[in-house]
């Protein structure tokens, strides 16, 4: 039998040198590779850190939870002498502490706990737990302190928000922010049709009115014929009306007004007087209440002319969106100019539902 490492070097000497080469080469990485890997195994890695490092270590991070979970706690405070150190500690969300330093450095100082209340970020629930806790202290003319007693939320009697000034609305714990902000809003030409009305106004919450929601009695005025304001008989023609005609209705201030008549001038006019409902934020009550005395004239629409309308003229309609708009131009370009209104239905992007309310703004001539 003939040797068996004789016949494999005998069998390598057939190969070409590159060959030869090249197999030398991946049998040393093979054997440095078993090398390594044995004196790795061999050799134990030094710790980065000793045991009692590693226990100091240990130590101070069980002290950071620890504090930690003790720091974030509610206790009486005033907020408005508390440190900025002691309020971090406080269980509050970090906005609202965030807000109530920036609001006493711009000069603010809440008078009753009630008035944390407008800080930002302070919903009902986050009030409601730590109200307890606020300690709001004044001093009284010999310089003693004096804890401010709670106020007691008991109100008499009853206030129309349409009609009652500031010192009626205080008088029912309306805070000076709330009652600023009612007063803008009449102002503006808003009108409260029911008492829920009144949770618009930006700083009441649901909690406050319903403290005081048994108390609100909105009178009806619809019938009474008061100087300068429209009777029964007075009616308005939407598409021609303007800002002065608008806010002789019921419900319309002078926002709704601007509103109707921005929108109606996007359309190019109504159709239909139930588009007052597409309005931004228009109440279906003020609809129901002026539906009666408002009439429309659509021949003063102002059509597009959809074979030579431009893209922007097609997109700046609220019915339209920039799909079907490119639905519409890539159709004329292939087809010709459209004959009849109907042929927009043979348009995908376009349905029935749709085509009934763009028509009235479509022309072919």
């Amino acid at each position: 039998m003939s040797n068996p490492f004789k016949r494999f070097f005998n069998e390598i000497n057939n190969y070409s040198r590159s060959d030869r080469n090249a197999l030398l080469i991946l049998s040393g990485l093979i054997i440095l590779a078993i090398i390594a890997n044995i004196i790795i195994r061999n050799i134990d890695p030094k710790p980065m850190y000793t045991p009692e490092e590693y226990d100091q270590m240990m130590a101070k991070w069980q002290k950071i939870v620890n504090e930690n979970k003790t720091r974030k706690t509610l206790f009486k405070f005033n907020p408005n002498t508390i440190p900025d150190s002691l309020l971090d500690s406080l269980n509050l969300p970090h906005i609202v502490k965030q807000n109530i330093i920036r609001y006493r450095k711009a000069g603010g100082k809440f008078s009753t706990p009630q008035d944390l209340r407008k800080i930002y970020g302070m919903n009902d629930s986050v009030f409601n737990a730590v109200e307890s806790y606020i300690n709001i202290e004044v001093r009284n003319k010999r310089n003693v302190k004096v804890e401010r007693p709670k106020r007691v939320k008991s109100y008499h009697g009853y206030f129309d928000p349409n009609s009652c000034d500031s010192t009626t609305l205080s008088s029912f714990g309306f805070n000076r922010f709330q009652t600023k902000n009612v007063l803008r809003y009449r102002n503006n030409g808003g009108h409260f049709s029911r008492s829920e009305d009144l949770l618009k106004i930006y700083g009441i919450d649901s909690l406050f009115f319903n403290s005081i929601k048994k108390h609100i009695k909105i009178k009806d005025t619809a019938t009474k014929a008061v100087a300068g304001l429209p009777t029964k008989s007075y009616r308005v023609e939407l598409n021609s009306a303007d800002s002065v005609d608008l806010v002789k209705l019921k419900g319309i201030g002078a926002v709704y007004a601007a509103r109707i008549i921005k929108y109606r001038n996007l359309l190019g006019g109504f159709y239909s007087k139930k588009q007052l409902l597409e309005v931004y934020n228009f109440p279906k009550e003020t609809y129901v209440n002026i539906e009666s005395k408002i009439s429309v004239d659509t021949t003063l629409i102002k059509k597009i002319r959809i074979d030579f309308a431009e893209y922007n003229d097609l997109l700046r309609h609220p019915y339209l969106n920039k799909k079907q708009v490119k639905a519409i131009l890539t159709y004329r370009d292939k087809n010709g100019a459209f004959e009849k209104l109907a042929a927009i239905l043979l348009i995908p992007e376009i349905d029935s539902v749709e085509f009934e309310k763009i028509r009235h703004y479509l022309t072919c001539r």
